[in-house]
């Protein structure tokens, strides 16, 4: 799990890079909503003010492939004229299977962009496509959780382990399991939020069992 401070880190590592490779963009568009960090960032450290930014779907569910790449919502039209005839960088969190980014290239190539570049955080070596620029290499494949989508990825990995309603889960057997099936580790402190921000919305409901917090899905039985 990366925190806030890494995060960065990787950011100005792929700003170094860029910079080496005497690259400098004047149009970045970050893909949503991985890419977005990524992409302020930059344009911070090359005084940017061109920052665009479209919709790629292709990842559901935490660690679950939904399908192909789509391209759900594009530039407008403002945002395509400032492309034409421009060095654009496209900036994503993380290269895992490089559908997304190699969809983004495309469509920025399309729009008559001069020269398109990408850049990710990871890059794993999974990866059919291989970004410009990346902050770190992932040689084994693992799921990097960002410290904007600790919830949700979180609440992904919850609801895998806690399965249908009827089963039951205490904070021990739950944080055991996410470890034992996905090599996820999580605080206490962390896990218990998440599981309280999963009971506000719904998704699942907390039982006691002999004093003990007990978790299971919203359509089991009470307790």
């Amino acid at each position: 799990m990366v925190d806030w401070d890494y995060a960065y880190d990787l950011c100005r590592d792929v700003g170094e890079e860029m910079r080496d490779a005497g690259f400098t963009p004047e149009v970045v568009i970050g893909v949503a909503r991985g890419g977005w960090y990524l992409a302020r960032v930059l344009c911070d450290l090359f005084l940017l003010k061109d920052l665009f930014s479209l919709k790629v779907e292709h990842w559901g569910v935490t660690a679950t492939i939904t399908g192909e790449a789509e391209l759900k919502y594009g530039l407008d039209d403002a945002a395509i004229k400032k492309l034409s005839g421009r060095k654009v960088l496209i900036a994503d969190d993380v290269a895992d299977t490089g559908d997304s980014l190699k969809l983004v290239a495309e469509y920025a190539k399309s729009l008559g962009a001069k020269d398109v570049r990408t850049a990710t955080m990871h890059h794993k070596t999974s990866s059919s496509f291989i970004p410009d620029f990346y902050g770190e290499l992932v040689k084994e494949w693992r799921w990097v959780i960002y410290p904007w989508s600790i919830h949700e990825d979180v609440m992904d990995l919850v609801e895998k382990v806690i399965g249908e309603g009827g089963k039951w889960m205490g904070l021990d057997e739950i944080r055991d399991s996410m470890k034992e099936e996905f090599d996820f580790y999580v605080s206490y402190h962390l896990l218990k939020e998440v599981l309280e921000n999963m009971e506000f919305h719904g998704k699942i409901k907390k039982g006691d069992e002999g004093g003990k917090e007990v978790w299971e899905k919203k359509d089991g039985k009470e307790r």
